[in-house]
């Protein structure tokens, strides 16, 4: 029990007292204001001093960053796209010049075949103009001779347009530096695909050759003069009025003199009628020592003083009448030689012999188709 008290009472002394409870808390509350001190001159330069070498480090950073980081990989790059510019600028100089040389071939083979192609349809205009030739031939000659032109003319190139140089973009040097390599890349990848384009103009320009159509023209000239003659003769030849056929034979050597027959005095009675000949024609010759034979006398006597030209509306006309003759060729009736040229049946005296007529009646068409 004794020892129960003991314990009590040194419990209580351990709890403090509400007094001293109250000190203590006075005592804690109350504590003492701390006076700063002044910064001395010293300390100030000190923290100027600090704070400028911090700033001038981290600026010195910043720029150093920038100009190794971004400055220099720009420059590098922006010279080299520079130098690819100036290459870029170049192969176009080059490739300009390759299409030059090009299109001054190419511009002469399109000349060429231009005027080729031009006398090509000028004579094929005047075989499809409508017109009988005298001699057909002249017009499949020409024909022929416009197939192996046309063949002959060779392909016509292309011509190529040159190329703009570049102008240089000033503002891509504030470009970063992949900005920059990357057009350059590409600049670089156009320069390669002009490299090669100014490789392939060039080898079409050696292949080219300047073609020389002058003979082929030349040619095609001459027959179609030919033709446009031949065009000429059977015109005149169709169906031509007396006179003319008066003037043309007066020319022949062979021919000594020449009447006309009319309605009243023509003996075989078609002058000017249906199927019949628009103009009768007698001529006498010194082959067969005729020549005095004149008038009405030379009618009279017919082809073979010497020959006779009968001229018809028709070629039908003409043919018709050189068969009827050709059905006593080689009998008694035997008239002479004879001939269809243009609408005239030409007709030479049985009396010469076969050598002499040949020849007499190619007098007597050469005068009539003589130009």
């Amino acid at each position: 029990m004794e020892e129960k008290k003991k314990e009590v009472k040194q419990a209580e002394e351990k709890i403090p007292k509400t007094e001293e409870i109250k000190e203590n808390k006075k005592e804690e509350k109350v504590k003492p204001i701390k006076i700063k001190e002044p910064i001395t001159p010293e300390q100030k330069k000190k923290r100027i001093f600090i704070m400028s070498v911090t700033a001038f480090v981290l600026i010195a950073a910043v720029a150093l960053t920038w100009y190794f980081g971004i400055k220099i990989p720009q420059d590098k790059a922006y010279a080299e796209y520079l130098v690819t510019f100036d290459a870029y600028n170049q192969e176009i100089e080059n490739y300009n010049s390759t299409v030059l040389n090009y299109n001054e071939k190419a511009n002469k083979i399109i000349a060429a075949n231009k005027e080729l192609t031009g006398v090509i349809e000028e004579a094929q205009a005047l075989i499809d103009c409508g017109d009988t030739p005298y001699e057909s031939e002249t017009m499949t000659t020409l024909n022929n001779t416009l197939k192996n032109s046309r063949n002959s003319i060779c392909e016509t190139p292309n011509i190529y347009e040159k190329k703009t140089a570049l102008e240089l973009d000033e503002s891509l040097n504030k470009s970063l530096a992949s900005k920059i390599s990357e057009a350059n890349e590409s600049l670089n990848v156009e320069r390669s695909e002009i490299v090669s384009a100014t490789s392939e103009v060039g080898e079409e320009s050696a292949g080219l050759s300047v073609p020389d159509y002058s003979k082929i023209i030349a040619e095609i000239k001459d027959e179609e003069e030919l033709l446009e003659n031949s065009y000429t003769i059977q015109k005149q030849i169709t169906n031509p009025t007396q006179d003319f056929v008066l003037a043309k034979i007066n020319n022949v050597e062979n021919i000594a003199n020449v009447v006309c027959a009319t309605e009243e005095n023509d003996p075989n009675g078609k002058l000017g009628k249906d199927g019949g000949y628009t103009a009768q024609i007698y001529f006498s010759s010194p082959l067969l020592g005729t020549e005095t034979i004149a008038g009405d006398k030379l009618i009279d006597a017919g082809t073979d003083a010497g020959g006779s030209i009968e001229v018809y509306k028709t070629v039908e006309a003409a043919e018709a009448r050189n068969s009827y003759l050709a059905s006593f060729d080689g009998g008694i009736f035997d008239s002479g030689k004879h001939t269809v040229i243009g609408t005239m049946v030409v007709r030479v005296s049985t009396n010469l012999t076969a050598t002499k007529q040949d020849s007499f009646i190619n007098e007597i068409i050469e005068a009539l188709i003589e130009l």
